[in-house]
């Protein structure tokens, strides 16, 4: 798979401060800003493009939905329903929750659609059987000026995700050609592998010395993209087509964003970001029984 930067002229000529930041909202929320229902689908976080199998999909009701992803249900013996946080997974926190792609089923087998079940297509890291999905959140940098932002923004999140996460932040949203080349105006900003349960706070920032300086932000409409790939486990080319569970876990966003090392917003609070504040923790999980070839990252 290849991926594509297109840097922005316009970005270059101009440059503008920042004076604040909105829009960021954890995963697995409603319109209210509270907990979406298992099987509901998240009312910020979008999938806006998957390749899956050789196919790119999207603005489809298969793998890719403008009208958000869906939260992975999480009650068992409830309502019907059925804990589908598989078992190797952070859990969810009190103000956030797993998303995954439309489709994804309630079993390896198939099962049924859209309920809030997690397995998905993907299978190895190269290959047919590959897949990767691609969660998009629109936010809003305001301030003086036009471009990119020239003073100091820091955004720190906690990410978990299966198999393996690349984030970009760019003022335009992401694109996936038809044969799978990911085109995006910058590079990655912060990457994991064997990330589902992985609880390491990322700084995306436009300062600092050497990988610290991983981010460009720009006035007006930013793009905080996630592209999670879904390997099984599995590093290299897989003969196996069988579905396995994917999703994407992102918290302690927003409340943890700087201007110029001032905490944002410094009067009042966005809810639901504060709430969630400190509620991470170090979790040691093993990962449900797969055929595994994994790295640690970090």
């Amino acid at each position: 798979m290849a991926i594509v930067g297109a840097l922005s002229i316009d970005g270059i000529a101009r440059g503008g401060s920042a004076t604040n930041l909105s829009g960021l909202y954890y995963t697995g929320l409603n319109s209210s800003g509270t907990l979406q229902s298992g099987g509901g689908q998240d009312a910020n976080w979008d999938v806006t493009y998957a390749f899956v199998g050789g196919t790119r999909y999207r603005n489809t009701s298969t793998y890719t939905s403008p009208a958000g992803a869906y939260v992975l249900a999480s009650t068992a013996n409830s309502g019907g329903t059925a804990n589908y946080i598989d078992g190797a997974y952070v859990p969810n926190t009190s103000s956030a929750q797993w998303i995954t792609a439309p489709g994804a089923m309630t079993a390896t087998s198939g099962g049924t659609v859209n309920v809030g079940g997690d397995n998905l297509p993907g299978n190895g890291t190269t290959g047919t059987n590959t897949a990767f999905y691609v969660y998009q959140l629109a936010f809003t940098i305001t301030g003086t000026g036009t471009g990119v932002v020239t003073n100091q923004v820091a955004i720190s999140l906690t990410i978990a995700a299966d198999d393996s996460y690349d984030i970009y932040v760019t003022p335009s949203a992401l694109t996936v050609s038809s044969g799978g080349t990911i085109t995006s105006t910058y590079g990655i900003s912060a990457s994991g592998t064997a990330a589902w349960s992985n609880t390491t706070a990322q700084s995306l920032q436009n300062f600092g010395t050497g990988g610290a300086n991983n981010t460009t932000f720009n006035i007006g409409t930013n793009y905080l993209t996630v592209v999670v790939r879904n390997s099984n486990s599995v590093t290299g080319t897989s003969t196996s087509t069988a579905l396995n569970p994917s999703g994407l876990l992102m918290y302690q966003v927003g409340a943890m964003a700087t201007i110029d090392g001032r905490p944002v917003p410094e009067v009042g609070a966005w809810l639901p970001l504060l709430g969630a504040l400190g509620l991470y923790g170090l979790f040691a999980w093993r990962r449900h029984g797969q055929t595994a070839n994994l790295s640690w990252w970090q």
